[in-house]
């Protein structure tokens, strides 16, 4: 290996001659293992200078994500600013750890911990629900049991009715705390009957039965559920799930995905997301926090929207939810066994019930906009500043402060209940921006968004001159406003038909409509000039009457450009001019 010299400083305690050393294995590109990252996170650690030993233990990880050593190094650096997370750190190095010497020293640290009043770590139980799959449920209690430290957790496993021969291969298994119903009691039914028959004091695990644990996860889930006091849940990124938590990257077999994890599973800088909601498939919960919002609403039998509800119910209790962008855990998708066609027809009720218990519709308010995100331009160690007009529940803030984390944004959102919920999480406030004095100083922001928002206003173009004054002389706004001339409206109003919908180009709560040139001059008389201009297309079939009235509408003399109908919606920055 090379590192006889920086080993004999270590063990002298000659901390700046290790330095000296370490600083010339640097200089002579000599690439990072875990032996050399325990050796270097060591020197930082006795140095003070404990981001350099972050460093040196992330490289060391991924080199080899099951060595101890790193762990109990990694609980050293945690020890100065959270003991609950440094306690963490020691149980998993206990987990990997091999050698009944060490294992007894890293229980000293454990137990040191635990004698402080700020400690308060709890074990927890996985909740996993058995319908049918027999081989992907195995799978899956396999991988708990292969990656999860077993002093640590329980599994609680409700078995719906199964009739593929899983029950009976359930009812051998030791290590399982088993439920088995007479009947499909479905996902909140049957998560409830586990959540109950979990360890009263246990934080909660709700998991699919069709995922697979990969290395560290759930280690990570936990670290990040511990991470303030305010956490209630946390949830993991995969490779099939919805709600912005699908990893980018795609891959052809389990076994790739599996490498992926491993290196992904990892200390992360800013590796968690302030999110509003998290997918119920890989759900860590706080047990204080479970116990102040309740249990799963069975309202939502079988399954959908329940963890939506959860959700809301934990944001108005005031508790935090993160996302865990170094916790990938593999989902196959097909875990309620439920045809598509009853799953799309459930998912609508449950839509229209979650509708009707909270007087919104979620999923009007939980989009991010990644194009209007993409329409920033800073680098992502700046410090911008961000203001969002008609933020909703803020979901594209919170993205905005994941990708820059120095951001400093705030919202303002017209609807009460919705702008109560992102309050919870963000700097929100509730007010009609047509009406209401503004809190802000003047030339505090550096991008003002208005994602699909000045269609909502009476005035528009007033609204755009009265905050003019909040950008930065260089700022900008970000915009996306729908076309008006999308043949999707332009054709039935050639038939005689103008009707109104939910969502859309013709929502019903528009009061103004645009082109590309009305925009274009509604900015000019703002003294603003577009950029980056980018066209969002929509193709909605159209019935071969349809496409002959477009062919012969194309062919009429002084027609627009064919292209304008084709744009449903236009996204761009503007400056001052």
């Amino acid at each position: 290996m090379g590192y006889e010299r920086l080993q004999e400083y270590v063990n002298s305690q000659d901390w700046s001659a290790a330095e000296q050393e370490l600083e010339n294995i640097r200089c002579s590109g000599q690439a990072i293992d875990d032996v050399l990252a325990i050796l270097a996170a060591t020197t930082y650690i006795e140095a003070g200078e404990r981001e350099e030993a972050y460093e040196y233990i992330r490289e060391g990880l991924k080199f080899n994500y099951k060595n101890y050593e790193l762990y109990f190094l990694l609980g050293n650096y945690y020890e100065l600013q959270n003991i609950n997370q440094a306690w963490l750190c020691y149980e998993n190095a206990e987990f990997y750890c091999e050698s009944e010497e060490d294992l007894e020293f890293i229980r000293q640290y454990k137990t040191r911990l635990e004698e402080q009043q700020e400690w308060n770590v709890r074990n927890y139980s996985i909740v996993l629900l058995s319908y049918n799959c027999k081989d992907i449920c195995k799978q899956c209690i396999e991988s708990i049991r292969a990656n999860s430290g077993s002093m640590a957790y329980e599994l609680v496993v409700v078995d719906n009715a199964s009739t593929d021969g899983i029950t009976e291969w359930l009812k051998k298994q030791q290590d399982i705390k088993l439920i088995c119903n007479a009947e499909n009691r479905g996902f909140p039914g049957g998560c409830n009957q586990g959540i109950k028959a979990a360890a009263p004091e246990n934080d909660i695990l709700l998991l699919n039965n069709d995922t697979i644990v990969f290395p560290n996860a759930i280690f990570w889930l936990r670290m990040a559920l511990y991470e303030t006091e305010k956490t209630g849940a946390t949830g993991s990124v995969s490779n099939y799930v919805g709600n912005d938590q699908r990893v980018e990257e795609q891959f052809d077999t389990v076994k790739q995905y599996q490498k992926y994890a491993l290196e992904i599973n990892i200390p992360m800088r800013h590796a968690c997301e302030k999110k509003i909601r998290l997918i119920g498939f890989a759900l860590m919960l706080r047990r204080r926090a479970l116990d102040e919002a309740g249990m799963l609403d069975e309202r939502f039998s079988p399954g959908n929207y329940e963890d939506d509800d959860l959700c809301v119910r934990l944001q108005y209790a005031g508790w935090k939810l993160l996302l865990c962008h170094n916790s990938f855990i593999y989902h196959y998708g097909q875990g309620d066994g439920q045809n598509r066609g009853s799953w799309k027809r459930i998912f609508h009720r449950n839509a229209e019930l979650f509708k009707e218990k909270w007087g919104f519709d979620l999923g009007y308010y939980t989009n991010g906009r990644n194009q209007i995100i993409g329409q920033i331009e800073k680098d992502r160690e700046e410090a911008i500043s961000v203001l969002e007009i008609g933020c909703g529940m803020g979901v594209t803030l919170a993205k905005i402060e994941y990708l820059w984390p120095k951001a400093k944004t705030a919202g303002i959102e017209s609807v009460e209940n919705v702008a109560r919920l992102g309050a919870n999480y963000l700097d929100i406030i509730q007010g009609n921006i047509e009406t209401m004095e503004l809190p802000y100083e003047k030339e505090s922001f550096d991008y003002i968004i208005f994602a699909d928002v000045l269609e909502h206003l009476y005035d528009p173009e007033k609204i755009l001159k009265k905050m003019l004054p909040y950008l930065k002389p260089d700022g900008k706004f970000l915009c996306s406003i729908p076309n008006i001339m999308h043949k999707s409206v332009l054709i039935p109003l050639l038939q005689g038909k103008f009707q109104y919908e939910d969502a859309g180009i013709l929502d019903r709560t528009h009061v103004r409509f645009f082109t590309l040139d009305s925009i274009a001059e509604m900015f000019y008389r703002c003294g603003m000039k577009i950029e980056n201009l980018i066209v969002s297309t929509y193709e909605k079939g159209m019935t071969t009457e349809e496409q002959e009235l477009f062919d012969a509408l194309c062919k009429l003399p002084h027609i627009a450009e064919s292209g304008l109908f084709d744009a449903f919606q236009y996204i761009f920055s503007a400056r001052q001019k």
